[in-house]
């Protein structure tokens, strides 16, 4: 009976700490997404431009399904690909 009460007990703290393996917010992804843009629109054309674009469709994706911590790990990249990080 005992092991049955600290699977519960593990199972629960394992829920409780998954929230915060997905750190990031929908406001930073609409923070994020606002400095990609804003980046995107004084950058030059380019290949490194397009790629940014890419990643700045693929973190607007993960955004709007939940995946916070995604979404802002594809904008970082777009700015950084900017050099605007």
């Amino acid at each position: 009976m005992k092991l049955a009460h600290w699977t519960a007990a593990l199972t629960l703290a394992t829920l409780a700490i998954a929230p915060a393996a997905n750190a990031a917010s929908l406001s930073e992804c609409i923070s994020m997404g606002k400095r990609v843009a804003a980046a995107l629109e004084s950058a030059q054309p380019g290949e490194t431009t397009d790629q940014a674009r890419n990643q700045q469709a693929a973190g607007r994706e993960y955004c709007l399904t939940s995946m916070y911590k995604e979404g802002v790990e594809h904008y970082s990249k777009a700015l950084q690909l900017l050099g605007k990080s």
